[in-house]
């Protein structure tokens, strides 16, 4: 800016209206769109020294007397009461004269600003464009890092707020520069407030906000940082107290309203000749506007990187229509620019209509199955350059950092193998309330910013990043996802994880430096080093067929016992009535009892004795009988698997009144000591030897006392509870308390019950998770405890994760597991290049487990019951060896079973 330019303006006051009352002058823009409660403050008065120290910073000589201006406006801005004269509408502040007055009075200073060079690269007319190189950015011969942000204000703040805002936009950008970013990316559309709008109605611009985004592309050069421009938005994130006023898409049809006078539905919009065309001829304004300031033409200007045609766009329902609509636009832009990348601008949920169910699997829930967008269709289009996803882990109520990792890995892979494109995580975040500690969100962003490194690292399709959402000095606006200028510790991850990217595009960062220890803290689990396989029911259809693994069929498999050996693995097929028995070493399914889809309380021989809903099972390491909780009948079972022989161990009449709907059933190594759970009755009974003794709960009518408390023997409380489990010298229980969302340890010397985990809320959490949370579960159901009684293992049924839990301190941990589905794979997801590194196991509903220890590695068996089947899961790399599974029963005299010395019903 020239020299006569600036004294021009501080002749005119910097070009601010000095207005009061209700037309006062808005100097600080609204909150961005959809995002959580705004932290909005109006301007303080402190924002005057804030830009002079910025200045300062920069090396700038500050005019005589500018110090005491400021504190003469501080005296000025503030009213009686040392509040701040405001007024304010729909989160939106409008700041009185005196505040107009502090704008002005620093325009001085952004005219010296404008004068003095920054930076030492700048971007000329006469650079190469950013391009694609199969699934790489090329800046000419070179690698081009996408180190970016997002800052989608800042044509707003440039045109909508005096000098005080251009300043901000030149202090942010300088500040992203030395923090090695690399790419903007903002809005080139504006209007949360009629005012600013900078489409104000079909081919009518703003020309103040058009030079506003002039602006922020010219000194985006300056700074060396490329542009993506937005093109539009789905979202309506209008504030004007005016209700006739809109922006997004609705803008578009609040005109045909006007004009034609016919109400369109919003996903009407993209079928719409009328808003089709308002739309080309805004995307064509843009594309061959000529800049104000440098004179070149948007198509010609290397400054910008990409386009994205539409921010978040969504079709409910209407996912074939949206594609139809982002195939058209996106040739469209591809007709009017060939130098410029084009993306969409996408969340990469993925739809019913184009994908299958392991990817919607993937989705944040069932919603977003018919939210339009197809990652995948979306991005396939020959006109689209590289693809991009965005994450909302609050939002979309999935606040872990375990999802956010998953997505991001789904989604290169798609890129990769599927799209073989370039990708980008364009939009990420977490939410800081004021006053929370910055840990929570600094750790979101420090994990996708290392599944980012890991793939670079590999030479995937990852080209960089850009956070959400970069405010400046002074900037009192701000939604719950905002990254302020000061929060220096979040700065240090971002500048730490740009110079690393660079270290990695130089091949010079081969390693990653986090550990396998850091790995399991990380996203909480046991081990990540594992796998889960299929055992038997591969079909995951519900029926009754012995075999092999491919071809047997279970119907709602819940209990689960192991042999001492780990070779037999017995199994409560519930809606099958009957007792399965399943091969571990080569998978063969055999029925030791019951008639299959027949229910009945018979006792007799293995072909004729009818169940009833048998729900649990238990057997000493010989396994040469099962005690079975046969739960439609109240009652306990006995299989006698020499004889064949099923008779009634413990019926339902009993001293303490009727069993009810037992759900669970112990016993220690030699079943001497067999422990019920009595889930009807809310209590633990002890029925060694076939004698009733209540161990713990209400002694009688235990339905009209359940609870949640600990204590000794009858003054503890349960809620339904499940699962059992007994430690292999019969001294303690552990107890899955349904309704509690807890694990809790019964003592059977003393009767005392404890609470081990779970603190009666259902929730996700393990153990020491950066929210500073409790763990919780969510109504967990099988339960085991590993030989050595170190830890406890539960089947979290709702959770669809099989949990661990230290049983000396009640640290709870995943070992397997993570959202709803019928998946083989690795425990955890990790970007090796591979498929079978790359897929994780899922469990739908899993409620029976086992254990079996080889000292250095466990083998835990699951009843998934929602997928009708037996899953094995071998977990490798224990931080500590554990002691081996005991077999001392099958060497001693009669020894353990063998399938072929036994009597079942059917040998399959």
């Amino acid at each position: 800016m020239a020299a006569a330019e600036c004294r021009a303006r501080e002749g005119n006051h910097g070009g601010v209206p000095l207005q009061t009352g209700a037309h006062a002058k808005r100097i600080h823009p609204d909150p961005p769109p959809r995002r959580a409660t705004p932290l909005s403050r109006p301007a303080q008065d402190g924002d005057c020294e804030v830009l002079l120290t910025s200045a300062q910073e920069e090396g700038l000589r500050v005019r005589k007397g500018t110090r005491s201006t400021c504190a003469a406006l501080r005296r000025s801005y503030r009213g009686s009461r040392g509040v701040p004269r405001v007024s304010k509408f729909d989160n939106d502040f409008l700041v009185s004269r005196q505040a107009a007055l502090a704008a002005w009075a620093v325009a001085g200073l952004a005219c010296w600003v404008s004068q003095t060079p920054f930076v030492t690269a700048e971007i000329s007319a006469k650079d190469d464009f950013v391009k694609t190189d199969k699934m790489s950015f090329k800046l000419g011969k070179k690698p081009f890092l996408f180190q970016g942000f997002n800052a989608y204000q800042l044509p707003e703040g440039a045109g909508d707020w005096g000098p005080v805002g251009k300043l901000m936009v030149q202090d942010i950008l300088k500040k992203a520069q030395s923090h090695g970013l690399t790419v903007l990316r903002t809005f080139a559309f504006a209007g949360r407030l009629k005012q600013n709008a900078l489409l104000t109605g079909p081919g009518e611009y703003n020309e103040k906000m058009l030079e506003a985004l002039d602006f922020v592309l010219d000194e985006a050069a300056k700074h060396d940082i490329r542009v993506v421009l937005v093109l539009e938005s789905y979202w309506n994130t209008a504030v004007d107290p005016d209700p006739t006023h809109a922006n997004g898409i609705d803008k578009y049809l609040n005109w045909v309203k006007e004009q034609k006078n016919v109400t369109l539905e919003r996903d009407e919009f993209y079928t719409d000749k009328d808003c089709k065309k308002w739309y080309k001829d805004h995307v064509k304004t843009m594309i061959e506007r000529e800049n104000s300031i440098n004179g070149r033409k948007y198509k010609d200007d290397p400054t910008i990187l990409s386009y994205n045609i539409m921010n978040e766009p969504r079709c409910e329902g209407c996912g074939a229509t949206l594609q139809k609509w982002i195939d058209e636009m996106a040739g469209y832009v591809r007709s009017l620019d060939k130098n410029h990348m084009i993306t969409v601008g996408e969340d990469g949920f993925y739809s019913s209509e184009f994908s299958d169910e392991q990817h919607l699997l993937m989705n944040p829930g069932e919603w977003a199955n018919d939210q339009g967008q197809d990652f995948i269709e979306n991005h396939k289009g020959k006109d689209i350059s590289y693809a991009a996803i965005h994450i909302w882990p609050d939002d979309w109520n999935h606040r872990e950092v375990r999802y956010q990792h998953d997505w991001i890995l789904q989604h290169i892979h798609d890129a990769e193998k599927v799209l073989k494109k370039p990708f980008v995580i364009e939009e990420f975040g977490k939410t800081r309330e004021s006053g929370e500690p910055f840990e929570i969100r600094n750790r979101f962003m420090e994990t996708a910013f290392m599944d980012a490194e890991t793939n670079m690292r590999r030479g995937g399709p990852v080209v960089g990043t850009s956070w959400w959402n970069w405010y400046g000095k002074g900037d009192g606006r701000g939604d719950g996802y905002a990254i302020f200028s000061e929060d220096d510790s979040t700065f240090e991850i971002v500048t730490k994880h740009a110079k690393k990217m660079k270290e990695i595009a130089k091949k010079r960062d081969k390693k990653s430096d986090v550990s396998r220890e850091e790995f399991n803290k990380l996203y909480g689990m046991f081990s990540s080093d594992g796998t889960v396989e299929t055992l038997a029911g591969q079909t995951g259809e519900p029926g009754h067929k012995d075999g092999s693994p491919k071809s047997s069929q279970f119907n709602e498999p819940h209990g689960l016992a192991l042999t001492g050996d780990g070779k037999y693995l017995f199994v409560a097929d519930t809606e099958n009535h009957c007792i399965r028995m399943v091969n571990t070493e080569t998978g063969k399914v055999s029925t030791v009892a019951g008639t299959p889809g027949t229910s009945g309380d018979v006792d007799g021989s293995v072909n004729d004795a009818l169940f009833n809903k048998p729900i649990a099972v238990a057997v000493p390491d010989h396994g040469r009988f099962i005690y079975v909780a046969d739960s439609g009948n109240n009652n306990v079972r006995k299989v006698d698997l020499i004889k064949g022989q099923v008779e009634t161990f413990v019926t339902k009449e009993t001293p303490f009144g009727w069993i009810g709907n037992p759900q669970g059933i112990a016993c220690d190594q030699s079943c001497e000591k067999i422990m019920l759970v009595d889930s009807g009755n809310s209590r633990i009974l002890d029925i060694s030897g076939g004698e009733v003794k209540v161990a713990a709960g209400p002694l009688d009518k235990g339905w009209e006392n359940k609870g949640f408390g600990d204590g000794l023997g009858a003054n503890a409380t349960f809620s339904f509870p499940l699962g059992g489990a007994l430690t292999p010298d019969g001294r303690f229980g552990y107890i899955t308390s349904n309704d509690n969302c807890a694990v809790r340890k019964l003592d059977f010397k003393t009767t005392e019950v404890t609470t081990l985990a779970g603190d009666g809320t259902d929730g996700t959490r393990d153990s020491n998770n950066i929210f500073k949370e409790p763990a919780r579960f969510r109504w967990p159901m099988g339960v085991a405890v590993s030989p050595d009684g170190k830890y406890v293992f539960t089947a979290d049924q709702y959770n669809h994760r099989i949990r661990t839990i230290d049983a000396e301190t009640g640290e709870v941990l995943t070992m397997a597991g993570w959202v709803r589905g019928f998946q083989d794979g690795v425990l955890i997801s990790k970007d090796n290049g591979d498929d079978e590194s790359f897929t994780a196991a899922m469990f739908d509903t899993p409620r029976g487990i086992a254990v079996f220890s080889g000292g250095d590695y466990l083998e835990v068996y699951v009843a998934d019951s929602g997928n009708h089947a037996i899953r094995k899961i071998r977990v490798d790399k224990l931080k500590e060896k554990l002691e081996k599974s005991k077999t001392g029963a099958c060497k001693a005299e009669p020894g353990c079973i063998d399938d072929k010395k036994i009597t079942i019903r059917s040998s399959g």
